[in-house]
């Protein structure tokens, strides 16, 4: 069961998904896929369910894609930033890989987020998965042998 992927979706009231996670069967990371709009509402959710999983069993990264989502998500900005990263950090976080979204609003967001991330978690952002994947992966070999 240890090489099993852990995987868990949110939707919205009227069925339809916003957020795909997944744990990686090494455990090197956890794998956020944001789908379509996102309010605070659905950020604190979804951020939640990343610290219910942490809580179980802590990851040094998370690969958060916004390749699929439509918009802006700066409503939920402070919460991630001061509430939700310090936490993260507490259950072992320490490498955020975020692949930017397609849209503009959504990189927008991530510049507002971004500053105040950095101070506490090492943060690095992509224009694809692979490349987040490829960072995490090389952070968290260099983690387990520096240790």
């Amino acid at each position: 069961m240890t090489d099993s992927v852990e995987y868990k979706e949110l939707k919205k009231a009227n069925g339809d998904v916003f957020l795909e996670v997944r744990r990686m069967p090494d455990n090197g990371f956890i794998a956020m896929n944001w789908i379509g709009i996102q309010s605070l509402e659905t950020v604190v959710m979804g951020g939640n369910l990343v610290l219910s999983m942490m809580r179980q069993k802590s990851s040094p990264g998370i690969l958060n894609s916004n390749r699929e989502l439509i918009g802006p998500w700066e409503a939920a900005v402070n919460w991630l930033a001061f509430k939700w990263a310090p936490q993260a950090k507490s259950l072992g976080l320490r490498y955020f890989a975020h692949v930017l979204s397609p849209g503009i609003y959504g990189q927008r967001s991530f510049k507002a987020l971004f500053p105040n991330l950095r101070e506490v978690l090492d943060v690095k952002s992509f224009d694809a998965e692979e490349g987040a994947e490829e960072w995490l992966r090389m952070k968290v070999s260099i983690k387990k042998t520096s240790t």
